[in-house]
């Protein structure tokens, strides 16, 4: 039996939700199921179609997860052990990669980079104190970057289009303190990685990492905004004379399922040892479902817009 498969004694407030899970250690929910279905990683317990894990579970899928951002593939890891886990973690076995060449902007992330003993997975090549700092510069002598890590009270996005702006080309990094789950979704749809200030520098590493000589590429799958039961309302609630909602609805549930093969694909070929072609349809995936994120965005303004003419005046 899986490492994941524990005993269902737990106590009810230590149980997740899958949609909790998969918030908690960034592995969409289809992926959980993918991985149920092919490894056989079972929840603790379920109730109808509703998966619960305990904490020992998230945790250790946590672990899995960071590993497989290091360039692990899922088909090495399911069988192992939580020592194992541990000691795969702490030996840092990775793909070799070039470096990538990084700015940082803000206080606090200039003096944690300042306290590694090692920072050789990346090259910091330009440091601002603040924004103001960055915005004052000319940037005329700023080696070409990969990666900006910014550090930055609030998603602001008046923010970020500045940046954008100053630094065309650049991925961004956003280490936030505050923020709306919009602005989070808005900018992860945009390909930003974000974390919650304050950070690990092995995470901020990991996300400026594998950007080197590299497009800029959806880091994570993107959230689904509706479940299939809102899906299915929407479409058979609006009056709009076209059908655009029916057919965005239909183009929305059309991606869900090739993300969802995607993720088959990929983790058909991990079993078969193909890590490079299972990066590639994982890529697929997560591409997939943010081309779907934008279409729910168009889904939401046309159904906010009907609601709006409908009102009573």
């Amino acid at each position: 039996m899986s490492n994941l498969t524990v005993v269902k004694n737990h106590a009810e407030d230590d149980l997740y939700r899958i949609g909790a899970v998969a918030k908690l250690t960034d592995i969409s929910v289809e992926r959980l199921r993918a991985w149920e279905r092919r490894y056989a990683l079972l929840p603790a317990k379920r109730e109808g179609k509703t998966r619960f894990y305990s904490r020992a579970q998230v945790e250790r899928l946590k672990k899995i997860q960071h590993l497989i951002d290091q360039g692990h593939a899922i088909s090495t890891l399911v069988d192992l052990s939580d020592e194992h886990l541990d000691a795969r973690l702490l030996s840092r076995e990775e793909p070799a990669a070039k470096p990538a060449t990084i700015g940082l902007i803000g206080p606090n992330v200039v003096m944690l980079e300042q306290s590694q003993n090692d920072t050789m997975r990346v090259n910091v090549a330009s440091r601002w104190a603040n924004l103001d700092a960055f915005a004052d510069d000319d940037l005329s002598t700023t080696q070409r970057l990969d990666a900006l890590v910014i550090q930055i009270p609030v998603l602001a996005p008046e923010t970020i289009q500045f940046i954008e702006k100053k630094q065309p080309g650049v991925r961004l990094v956003l280490l936030y303190q505050f923020a709306t789950e919009t602005q989070i979704e808005a900018s992860m749809r945009a390909g930003h990685p974000v974390l919650q200030w304050p950070a690990a520098w092995a995470d901020i590493e990991q996300a400026c990492a594998n950007t080197a000589a590299a497009p800029i590429r959806a880091a994570r799958a993107a959230p689904n905004r509706y479940s299939d039961e809102e899906l299915i309302a929407i479409a058979s609630s609006s009056d709009d004379p076209q059908g655009l909602p029916q057919h965005l609805v239909n183009l929305i549930t059309q991606l869900n399922a090739f993300s969802e093969f995607a993720m088959d694909c990929a983790d058909q070929a991990a079993l078969e040892d193909g890590e490079a072609q299972g990066a590639l349809y994982e890529q697929l995936h997560n591409d997939t479902s943010h081309a779907r994120a934008q279409l729910e965005l168009a889904l939401e303004s046309f159904v906010e817009a009907e609601q709006l003419t409908s009102r009573p005046r």
